[in-house]
Parts: structure tokens; C-alpha cells; sequence
């Protein structure tokens, strides 16, 4: 186990070269920056996406919710298939399936064909983040696991980057089709990079690992949900990664806009900050804290007191927030959903390595089971409080919001306190 005074390295490949291992992972960061474009997309697109489907935003809502309830409804399934298929085949076809939903949302007018297109992106999405952990779990070192996850989740913040600011003028300067087609492209040529480079295993641990018995699915699923470790880390990630989703893939922009009277422009700026307060977040979770289990848990637990603290703010604030208060405000949100990669390591940790796909996916449902409670409230409430104004309408619809951080918050401190 990783000590405090430990120096930090740079991971080591596991049974095969270290350039490899990095081009190997490096291509299925790739992907996993590709599909958080597609799942963040919607959040800048939505002004736009109003137009174009004729629709509110109760309507707005299910599109976010479908896309993210066909994401946490195959993240178990993506930890399975990870640790039986392996990564290269499941990386593929998650790619392949964002390409199609990024074309079927380009052409599409209908709500139905709106509705089928992020659909098919949460499908791909599904399987990014795990299948591409798997590929950490065996190429790299298990005490450097925490490291490699952080980075991954780096990628994805940068994955959202593009999605701000770059899609915003992108929608504004070609339009809407030339974008999303444009994105399906690139998105097709990366599934074919893919599939010609990443490869499941080194390949002394391949010939190792032919010989391991299997284990019965549900035994396995079993094992990992009765760890108090795994527990513990879906906990963690339900309020740290809950509230990042929230702002940065629908809700954040109309709130900034309507509620707080930002332009698109500096709107997109806004929610700029939140992402880079996540690659921050993942950057310093995986080089100063993962791998320290008493370290881990107790910055987690400081963020997920901290982002109670900014919802509780965004709660009762009359009003628009000053400037600086609303920077402070999204840089904890970025930097908290940042810290939300360390339930990984957590669970990584908690876990037998033929079980880190199962584990993945268990708790990354923890964060994204959230996610979709909280599209589904705050659209339902504001279609409630629509007689109200902009700013009053979202402070009652941020109230649930904050009613299930409180409760996670508590359920990780809780199950913490047994932990130690």
C-alpha cells in the first residue's frame, strides 16, 4: 500500500512496454474524451435544441434523462462484458453506436429522433469509462491504478472542453447538421483507430490470464456489491460526479442564461470554468491523493461538504450570484466532480482485479443514477413554477438537488466511519 511519504512516479507498464501501455490506454482516453463531448453536447446545444425540436423543457429533460437512464442502466453490463469480452471490442462498438446517435441527432427534426439519437449516445457512452479503466487495470501497476484512472477522467474533462466553447461557435458559425455531422465523422475514424490499436492485455498477462478459471456472473457481481469498500465508493461518486453532470450537461446553461442573465457567449465561458475546475480536480485526485486510503477519503468527504455548501448557496441566494461568488460557486463543481474519479480507486482498491470491470460500473451507477433523479426533478419543477420568474423557478428546482446531496453526503460519511 501507497504511503504519504511515498514519491509519486510515473506509472510502469505491467508485463509489456511502457510506450505501448500509454499508446494503448492513450487511444482509449480518446474515446472516453469522444464520448464526453457527445454527452455534454446537449448541455450547450440547448438553446438551439429548443428551436429545433419545438419543445420545452420538460421535453429537454427526457432527452438528458433517456440518454443518461440507457447510460446507468449499461453500466453493470459494461463491467461485465469489460472483464469477459475486454476492452478493444467493447471501446469499438461504443464507438460505432456514438456515431450513429451523433448522425440520427443531426438530421432529426422530431422530438422522437432527437430522442433516438442521444439514446444511441448514451448507449456508446455506456461502455467508454469502464472498458477504458479495464485497459488501466491491465496495462499498469495496481498501486498506480489511482493515477491512471485520475488522467482518464482528465481526458474526459477535456472532452467537455471542446464541447463548451469550440461547439458553441461551431453551432453558430456552420449550423447545426455540418456540426453533429461533423462530429459523427470523427467520431467513426476514432472507432477504427480503436480497433486497430487497442489491445485487451499485454501479452505475457494475456497468455497468464488464458489459463485463470472464469467466475459465475452473478457470483462476481455478488462479491463485489457486499465489499463495504464498493459501497462506500458509489456513495462518493453519487454526490461528487451527480452535480458536475447537472451543470455541465443540460441545466447549467439555461440556468446561467434565463436565471442569472449571462449571454450564450459568456455563458459557454462559465460552464469553461466548471470543466477546467474537473481536469483540475482529476489532475490533482490522481497525483497527490489516490493510492492513500485515509487521504482519499477524507478529501472526498471535504468535497462532497463543500458542494452541499454551493447547492444550499444556489438554493437560498435572492437573486442573480455576483461574478466572483459564481466562479467560486462552478470551480467547486468542477473540481468536486474531478474528485469523483477517486471512487475508482477506491473501489479499484476494495476489489479482486478480475472483478475492477464489475467494480467500475457498480459504482459509476452510483453518480449517474443521481444524474438522472436530478434531469427528471428539476425539468418537472420547473414545468411546475413555469407562472414564476427565471430566478425564483430555478431555486425551487435546485431544492431537490440538494436534498440528494445531503443524503449521499451522509451515506458516504456513514459508511466511512465503518470503513475505518
Amino acid at each position: 500500500m501507497a504511503t504519504a511519504e511515498a514519491p509519486v512516479q510515473p506509472p510502469r507498464a505491467r508485463g509489456g512496454s511502457v510506450r505501448l501501455a500509454w499508446l494503448v490506454w492513450g487511444i482509449g482516453a480518446l474515446c472516453y474524451c469522444a464520448a464526453l463531448f457527445h454527452r455534454a453536447s446537449l448541455g450547450i446545444a440547448a438553446p438551439e435544441a429548443l428551436q429545433r425540436f419545438h419543445a420545452g423543457p420538460a421535453v429537454l429533460a427526457v432527452f438528458s434523462a433517456l440518454q443518461l437512464g440507457v447510460y446507468l442502466a449499461l453500466q453493470i453490463p459494461a463491467g461485465l462484458l469489460a472483464d469477459r469480452l475486454g476492452p478493444r471490442k467493447v471501446v469499438t462498438g461504443g464507438m460505432f453506436a456514438l456515431t450513429a446517435g451523433s448522425l440520427v441527432f443531426a438530421l432529426s427534426t422530431s422530438v422522437a429522433g432527437g430522442i433516438a439519437g442521444r439514446m444511441l449516445i448514451g448507449f456508446g457512452d455506456a461502455f467508454m469509462f469502464t472498458n477504458v479503466l479495464r485497459l488501466a487495470a491491465h496495462w499498469f501497476p495496481p498501486h498506480r491504478y489511482g493515477k491512471v484512472a485520475a488522467l482518464t477522467g482528465l481526458a474526459g474533462g477535456l472532452g467537455q472542453v471542446v464541447s463548451t466553447l469550440p461547439l458553441g461557435l461551431a453551432l453558430h458559425g456552420i449550423g447545426w447538421m455540418p456540426t453533429f455531422i461533423g462530429a459523427a465523422g470523427l467520431t467513426g475514424l476514432l472507432a477504427i483507430v480503436a480497433a486497430l490499436v487497442i489491445r485487451d492485455r499485454p501479452a505475457q498477462a494475456a497468455e497468464d490470464a488464458s489459463g485463470a478459471p472464469s467466475e459465475r456472473v452473478l457470483r462476481g457481481l455478488r462479491a463485489v456489491v457486499a465489499e463495504r469498500g464498493t459501497k462506500h465508493a458509489f456513495w462518493t461518486h453519487f454526490v461528487l460526479m451527480a452535480q458536475f453532470v447537472a451543470i455541465t450537461t443540460l441545466w447549467g446553461g439555461p440556468w446561467l442564461t434565463s436565471a442569472q442573465g449571462h449571454g450564450e457567449s459568456e455563458t459557454g465561458t462559465l460552464l469553461l470554468v466548471s470543466v477546467l475546475g474537473f481536469i483540475a480536480g482529476s489532475w490533482f485526485a490522481g497525483q497527490y491523493v489516490s493510492g492513500i486510503p485515509r487521504r482519499r477519503d477524507g478529501y472526498t468527504l471535504g468535497l462532497s461538504a463543500a458542494v452541499v455548501v454551493v447547492w444550499a448557496l444556489l438554493v437560498t441566494w435572492p437573486g442573480a450570484l455576483p461574478m466572483p461568488l459564481l466562479v467560486v460557486a462552478l470551480l467547486v463543481v468542477g473540481i468536486a466532480g474531478g474528485g469523483a474519479m477517486l471512487a475508482f480507486d477506491a473501489a479499484r482498491m476494495s476489489n479482486a482485479e478480475h472483478r475492477s470491470g464489475t467494480a467500475t460500473g457498480v459504482v459509476n451507477m452510483g453518480g449517474f443514477t443521481a444524474a438522472v433523479l436530478i434531469q427528471l426533478l428539476v425539468g418537472g419543477v420547473l414545468e411546475l413554477v413555469a407562472g414564476m420568474s427565471p430566478a425564483v423557478g430555478y431555486r425551487w428546482a435546485f431544492l431537490p438537488v440538494l436534498v440528494l446531496l445531503v443524503v449521499g453526503a451522509l451515506s458516504q460519511w456513514w459508511l466511512g466511519r465503518r470503513l475505518r
